[in-house]
């Protein structure tokens, strides 16, 4: 039953009962001491079920402060009410006594009589006992800010907190003579328990192998893994010292000579996985991935004579991807592309006679949006957009083009026109060296 049950239970009005075996002002006597309800309303329906006493109204609610003036906080609001209202006497006799009114003194006076220095009304627990500490030699922390203060000062009851030796060994020399997994006492580690522990566990979790820190999987095995037979000085500290034969036993391993410093490319999670660190290879890349360079087609590696200096192209994460580097070419693009530049149309490279230098327009990035240099403004103004053929009117040769056929100038025209002008013909070529830009 709740405390909130017992305590409205006790809570019987001087004029409710009407029945025959149970008087007015009655009491149930196992519920304990009666509280009298003299002052209370008539009406018992207010608290009670009708018709029963062990039942409360589910919809009841004692308002303690509004109905009293004072408030139950914290532990308080749970107890049950007969641990204050019973035949002790007057309620308001003992509050007046403040925590000792209720709570016996386990410090026999020896801390002072305000209980709130140290303790609130939660629970039992000392408030501020941590903070207290930090200005002593021995600050709580980790699991030392668990446990009560009698653990460690069995004076605490009746406020004895001083004499106490900070050394791990004054408090834990039961755990040292049971550690046997290695045995402390065997190995002769009896003192300076922090060297190798913390605050917060024994176990392996709070172990300080500051020698050699206990990543990954060396953090979750079993000692005597690495210390046999309770060795723990002498053991090597590299990798290859333990892992040799994890060494022999990898493809390739020996063979290519790869260095023993495992770490440079294995974490201590797993040895899958490896992250390949090529900084110690002195080796070209061919020597490993000849059969790679062999099968490649696209381009075909072989045939088009790509030199076996992989680097130039690849980088060491994977062979996908590779930027292409022109630098070591020699031979003219057309050799490659031949077939690029038969199947142009806009424009027809081939009808119309390009040239092979296609670098001329085009770059190493990519074959569209050829930037054609004409050499000079012509291709603007007036003459943007027109076509090649309308100048040009040799189909293959680029280097004859023609002026006067466009403009359709007259020769007696121009030459009145021109009879001032040093050196005049009537020639497109002396059109040009004039009016390259095609203006006045």
């Amino acid at each position: 039953m709740s405390p909130r049950t017992l305590l409205f239970l006790s809570l019987l009005a001087a004029g409710c009962s009407r029945s025959a075996d149970v008087p007015v002002n009655g009491w149930y006597a196992e519920r304990g001491p009666v509280v009298p309800h003299d002052t209370f309303p008539a009406d018992c329906t207010l608290c009670h079920k009708e018709g029963s006493w062990n039942q409360l109204r589910e919809d009841f609610s004692f308002d303690h402060l509004a109905e009293t003036g004072v408030a139950l906080e914290g532990a308080h609001a749970q107890a049950e009410c007969l641990r204050c209202h019973n035949d002790r006497g007057p309620v308001d006799l003992f509050a007046a006594r403040g925590c000792a009114g209720c709570h016996e003194d386990v410090h026999l006076g020896q801390l002072g009589q305000n209980c709130t220095d140290c303790h609130g009304q939660d629970d039992w627990r000392p408030r501020g006992a941590i903070a207290d500490h930090e200005r002593t030699r021995f600050p709580l922390v980790g699991a030392h800010a668990a446990v009560p203060c009698w653990r460690c000062h069995e004076g605490a009851p009746v406020g004895r907190f001083t004499g106490l030796d900070p050394d791990c060994i004054t408090c834990h020399s039961e755990d040292l003579a049971r550690a046997t997994e290695p045995n402390h006492l065997a190995q002769g580690w009896t003192s300076n328990c922090d060297r190798c522990h913390i605050s917060t566990t024994w176990g392996g979790a709070g172990f300080n192998h500051s020698t050699f820190p206990l990543t990954g999987k060396h953090g979750v095995i079993d000692c005597e893994a690495c210390h046999v037979g309770g060795q723990f000085t002498g053991l090597p500290t590299l990798c290859f010292g333990c892992h040799e034969a994890q060494y022999l036993a990898a493809a390739n391993h020996q063979a290519q000579g790869y260095p023993t410093d495992c770490e440079r490319c294995h974490g201590t999670w797993t040895w899958q996985g490896a992250r390949f660190d090529h900084g110690w290879i002195t080796q070209p890349c061919i020597d490993c991935h000849l059969s790679d360079y062999q099968s490649a087609n696209d381009p075909d590696h072989v045939a088009l004579g790509v030199p076996t200096t992989c680097e130039l192209c690849h980088g060491t994460q994977h062979w996908q991807g590779a930027g292409f580097d022109h630098s070591w070419i020699s031979q003219p693009c057309v050799d490659c592309h031949l077939a690029e530049y038969q199947g142009t149309t806009d424009p027809d490279h081939e009808a119309l006679g390009f040239p092979f230098e296609c670098e001329g327009c085009h770059s190493t990035t990519t074959w569209y949006g050829g930037s054609f240099d004409h050499d000079f403004p012509i291709d603007s103004g007036k003459h943007k957009d027109i076509s090649c053929s309308e100048c040009h009117l040799v189909p293959g040769n680029f280097s004859v083009f023609t002026c006067t056929d466009c403009h359709a100038h007259t020769k007696s025209k121009m030459d009145d026109k021109h009879d001032e002008v040093n050196g005049y013909v009537y020639d497109t070529m002396a059109c040009y060296n004039c009016h390259p830009d095609g203006k006045e």
